[in-house]
């Protein structure tokens, strides 16, 4: 073999040498997965329609889908149900939205304010927690919900849960609030 011929195998034995198989940097990658989400969307807006008919609007200001941990974060959050007459029943808006997809569940922050046409009321808490399966609204222990309805009627207390299958709702802490009476209310309604 002349000089020339061991040059090209010289380096790469040498190329060859120093390779090692890192698995660290894999990894770290993967940790590095874990904190990038899969898609980042900016000022989405999403319609759902049945039957012909808007039944949802919801508007992010970004928009974060995080497949393997199974969730959607939403910041800057408008969201619209319209009624089978086609107009708002209830809406809602806060700053910050975590949708499990799994579950359906979703932790709610940031000035969260809903209004539900039906029963003329709005609901405004710090943050609220959603749980699908039961149906149940909650905010922390300590945070302070308020609902008013159109009537002037409002409480506000800590501990808050709500029932959507019973239509109740409950607090555990302190209690204030007022109650207007129209005089037109029987018992039992």
């Amino acid at each position: 073999m002349t000089g020339r011929a061991a040059l090209p195998l010289l380096l790469a034995a040498a190329a060859l040498a120093g390779c090692s198989l890192d698995y660290a940097a894999v990894q770290a990658d993967e940790r590095i997965a874990d904190t990038i989400p899969d898609t980042v969307a900016i000022e989405v807006t999403h319609k759902v329609h049945e039957k012909g008919k808007l039944a949802l609007e919801f508007e992010a200001g970004r928009t974060e889908t995080w497949g393997a941990q199974k969730k959607m974060v939403l910041e800057r959050v408008r969201v619209v149900q319209y009624g089978e007459d086609s107009s708002p029943a209830t809406s809602g808006e806060a700053r910050r939205v975590v949708d499990h997809t799994d579950t359906e569940n979703a932790e709610v922050s940031g000035s969260v304010r809903v209004r539900s046409e039906s029963e003329k009321a709005g609901l405004d808490a710090p943050a609220l927690s959603w749980e699908s399966k039961p149906k149940r609204l909650t905010a922390p222990a300590g945070a302070v919900v308020r609902i008013t309805k159109d009537d002037g009627s409002s409480i506000s207390g800590t501990g808050f849960s709500g029932d959507f299958r019973t239509r109740e709702v409950s607090f555990s802490g302190p209690v204030e609030g007022s109650y207007v009476w129209s005089g037109d209310e029987q018992d039992g309604e």
